[in-house]
């Protein structure tokens, strides 16, 4: 009687790997990219874009559409095709540069828009200045500069080695993107967005108790500055928890960099590790729709409100209200009267 022997570490975690790719990287494509043009949609309407801090979800809902593409697109060609990331170094560099750029962006408009609502609710005149659209607008510009500035290095110290594509022998670049995006893209941007929304909070608390009576007009903006608030705690609360994954893998590589002749299995695992790592990194921009329909009001009635407005939506809206109603036709107010039967004595 044979004796099945179990397969080595490095075949289990390619087969999870694989069916992962196949499986989950699609589906999330799909949602990702229809979600993010929802997203989209709903924030260029007239009651949301003259929002400053809604031009920031604008451009972070855009980063997210190309974060999915650049990251997820080529892994899922890679399945029955070559991997170009291998195949080519100009194609390894390029995409390695954009993808980490889109990765970076998205924090740091979150982070803005953060800063933007605080500066809104604050009691100086002078600070409330910079939540206007202009500022909004330029400051989109200025972090997308400064980020393709910094993540410029992956132009010139990616490389290819064997099935790998990245920052493989230069220890310096690669102590240095470590540092970077754990400070950069994940402590920096998380201590800004909680410290202004505590401040966010305490400013909008401060006011609602020195309004005792308010105009609707008021009313009205102290709801959607609300509405807004809650949008940006959702946020803040996906990014730790789908960025966390991340920074834990960046450190455990860094250490694992310090050990010289590591095993095949230990490269295996984290190599796994890392793809783990990432897979959960796209729920940040997977699930930014879904959250914001679950979470605001205002998203959802912006959103039913774009929905009407498109033709087919509005064809068969006309056509309920041209069609009669059941009671009207049982009542005798669509449908003709019978004639009066004639009676005969006999």
């Amino acid at each position: 009687m044979s004796v099945s022997t179990p397969l080595p570490f490095t075949v289990v975690y390619s087969n999870i790997q694989q069916q992962l790719i196949l499986y989950v990287y699609p589906i999330w494509l799909i949602f990702g990219i229809g979600g993010g043009i929802l997203n989209l949609i709903v924030f260029s309407r007239p009651k949301l874009r003259g929002s400053s801090c809604c031009i920031y979800f604008f451009a972070a809902s855009t980063d997210h559409i190309l974060t999915l593409i650049i990251g997820i697109g080529p892994t899922i060609y890679a399945l029955n095709h070559s991997d170009p990331q291998i195949d080519s170094i100009v194609f390894c560099k390029i995409r390695g540069y954009l993808f980490q750029i889109t990765l970076m962006l998205s924090r740091w408009f979150v982070a803005f828009a953060c800063i933007d609502r605080y500066a809104l609710s604050s009691d100086s005149v002078n600070l409330r200045h910079f939540a206007s659209k202009r500022i909004a607008y330029r400051c989109v510009i200025a972090i997308l500069l400064v980020w393709s500035i910094v993540c410029s290095h992956r132009l010139i110290f990616y490389e290819i080695q064997g099935h790998l594509c990245g920052i493989i022998t230069n220890s310096g670049a690669a102590i240095y993107h470590t540092l970077y995006v754990i400070i950069g893209g994940g402590i920096l941007p998380a201590i800004i967005m909680i410290i202004c929304a505590f401040l966010i909070r305490r400013n909008l608390d401060r006011k609602h108790k020195k309004r005792l009576q308010i105009s609707a007009v008021e009313h009205q903006q102290n709801s959607l500055d609300h509405q807004v608030l809650i949008l940006l705690s959702i946020q803040i609360i996906c990014y730790i928890i789908f960025t966390t994954p991340q920074m834990c893998n960046l450190i455990y590589n860094a250490i694992l960099n310090t050990i010289p002749n590591l095993s095949r299995e230990t490269l295996a695992l984290q190599r796994f590790l890392s793809f783990m790592a990432e897979l959960m990194l796209y729920m940040f921009p997977v699930t930014s729709f879904y959250l914001y329909t679950l979470t605001s009001r205002t998203f959802r009635n912006e959103l039913f409100t774009s929905f009407r407005l498109l033709p087919i939506f509005r064809s068969i809206c006309t056509k309920i209200r041209i069609a009669p109603s059941a009671s009207n036709a049982i009542n005798g107010h669509d449908i003709p009267q019978p004639l009066p039967t004639l009676v005969v004595n006999q």
